[in-house]
């Protein structure tokens, strides 16, 4: 049993996530992040992590069946092709095949070793008690899974529904239905991190995961461990409602990860179809170099449905951040912004809230939980 088989939401109320014009993620070629103009006025950028982020990536390397250069591939009427002549979008193509291929090989073998030992703890406590494993679980969730109040689940439709989302009588059960499954996520993965303390476990998987990507910029805001061996990079549009859910995460785990050697990093990618997402960027990476983006940025998410720049500016002066500054700052700070849309492209971020930790994609769900998850995989391998 797996986490996945607890989550359920209301199809007609939630979504993943604000997606892109061009749709979904996938990976990419590593990007080479470059310092935008203007940002040396900012508070110096995200330290260097003390472990790397993908040690044995080259077993992923290992994997390409690159060509020599200079390697014929075809003749036409007796003049050969080279491999050159097919173009730089070949390798770019290549590149980004074998960082999918690498992925997908080392997600399926780590979800096909978690199940096992989550079966296996599981089958372990279940015979402890003298019950079936899904008797078991589920007593397990219900005892700690309480019927929400009726405030509670109108809040929850409220702050997640879509634009075209019926009304809540309507949808009421699989309203109640998300809620569990978010909570029932939490007190399942808690329950697994009991049993397994109680186990010895100790993998023994290669690491056949690509290059981790270098997606932390000298201008990106940060908060956390300044000598981190985890780095969690978001991409985030400020009028995402997805990204608002998403900082909420973010608070609890920067609670929670408080003292520990993680460092979380923020980016912009704001998407064309929400008009108020760029200026409400660019006014944050200003709010950077006044050494405010975090206040502001929990200002503007607070704000969220209502971010017309006379908003913005209302919320810039709330914070403190000096008038004359930011004026010279946003005639500017576009082309940060702009670094910042590019190597999210060239990461294939397809949406957002969109996730990397240690420079790898995060796929699951992104709660505290799921996020938590991946975070105590890293702190683990960086530590093993």
């Amino acid at each position: 049993m797996s986490v996945r088989t607890l989550t359920c939401a209301a199809a007609l109320v939630l979504a993943a996530g604000c997606l892109s014009e061009r749709g979904g993620k996938s990976s990419a070629n590593k990007p080479q992040v470059a310092a935008a103009a203007g940002a040396a006025k900012a508070p110096s950028g995200p330290p260097a992590m003390r472990a790397a982020a993908a040690p044995g990536s080259s077993l992923c390397e290992q994997a390409s069946l690159k060509l020599a250069p200079g390697s014929v591939v075809a003749q036409i009427d007796g003049a050969d092709v080279k491999l050159e002549d097919l173009g730089e979008q070949l390798a770019q193509a290549e590149n980004k095949a074998l960082r999918q291929y690498c992925s997908e090989v080392a997600r399926v073998r780590e979800a096909a070793l978690d199940n096992f030992v989550q079966q296996k703890v599981l089958t372990a406590a279940a015979e402890k008690a003298g019950k079936p494993i899904n008797e078991y679980v589920q007593g397990r969730l219900d005892a700690a899974v309480p019927t929400p109040s009726d405030a509670e689940i109108e809040n929850f439709y409220n702050t997640r529904k879509s634009p075209d989302a019926p009304p809540l009588e309507a949808v009421k059960d699989q309203v109640i239905q998300a809620i569990n499954a978010e909570k029932s996520e939490q007190v399942f993965t808690d329950m697994l991190a009991e049993l397994k303390a109680t186990a010895t476990v100790e993998k023994r998987l290669p690491d056949v995961r690509p290059p981790a990507l270098e997606l932390a910029a000298v201008h990106s805001p940060w908060i956390g461990s300044s000598d981190a061996k985890v780095q969690v990079v978001e991409f985030s549009d400020f009028e995402c409602p997805y990204c608002s859910r998403a900082a909420d995460t973010l608070k609890q785990l920067k609670d929670k990860y408080a003292g520990q050697p993680v460092q979380f990093v923020f980016r912009h990618f704001p998407l064309s179809f929400h008009p108020n997402a760029r200026p409400a960027a660019e006014y944050a990476q200003c709010a950077h170099e006044q050494e405010k983006f975090w206040p502001l940025h929990d200002a503007i998410f607070a704000a969220q449905r209502e971010l017309s720049t006379d908003k913005l500016k209302e919320l810039a002066g709330q914070v403190g951040l000096d008038t004359a500054k930011l004026d010279e700052c946003l005639a500017r700070v576009g082309q940060v912004i702009e670094t910042d849309m590019k190597v999210a492209g060239e990461a294939g971020v397809g949406g957002t809230p969109s996730f990397y930790i240690n420079g790898q994609t995060f796929e699951g769900n992104p709660t505290v939980a799921g996020l938590s998850e991946a975070i105590d995989a890293e702190l683990a391998r960086a530590n093993g």
